[in-house]
């Protein structure tokens, strides 16, 4: 078998750049997004709010660009796509791509996987609330693989999720039936 996989360094393909610092406003009309925003379901409603300033240009999120919290114990890729002007906090990085190497999906799949978040971590920084250094991000070695290979990597990836909660919903059904039942059999 033929490996036509490429490594190259993150900062080849993609620009990486640190998150913005501002005081929240109670009606401020650009979301700063945080790590805490990435793990929510609707991180638009949950994000802190800030004013628009010109300066905030620079850190303005587009659709497709990945953020990556550099900070904290859990380190966590998502790709933004919320409809609403954001800007990433100083506890994430957004990174975003400027190469047709790698689709945004792979690259989040592949920032996530175990074996490179255990990579991440030998390079993190600091004991109470470890970081990610900038450089450390940008020089991570990404493996591409074709086009092809990432979309089946995707769909596979999807799919696999799809089973976890679908074993997890029957567990529960399951778990409801049986304890139903033994209670039926306590007042016979």
């Amino acid at each position: 078998m033929v490996r036509t996989n490429k490594k190259i360094c993150l900062k080849d393909v993609a620009r990486v750049f640190s998150g913005v610092y501002e005081k929240s406003s109670p009606v401020g009309e650009i979301a700063c997004l945080q790590v805490k925003d990435l793990l929510m379901q609707s991180p638009e409603t949950t994000a802190m709010r800030i004013d628009y300033t010109p300066k905030l240009e620079s850190y303005m999120l587009k659709k497709g660009d990945l953020l990556f919290a550099g900070k904290g114990l859990k380190y966590v890729c998502k790709i933004f796509d919320i409809d609403v002007p954001s800007v990433p906090s100083t506890t994430l990085y957004a990174i975003r791509l400027y190469s047709e190497l790698l689709s945004p999906d792979y690259l989040c799949w592949y920032l996530n996987h175990p074996n490179v978040v255990a990579a991440i971590k030998t390079k993190q920084a600091g004991t109470g609330t470890p970081l990610i250094h900038k450089p450390a991000l940008e020089n991570l070695e990404i493996i591409i693989p074709t086009m092809e290979t990432q979309r089946l990597i995707i769909k596979l990836s999807e799919l696999q999720k799809r089973e976890e909660y679908l074993l997890k919903a029957i567990a529960e059904k399951r778990a409801r039936v049986t304890n139903q039942i033994l209670f039926n059999e306590l007042n016979k």
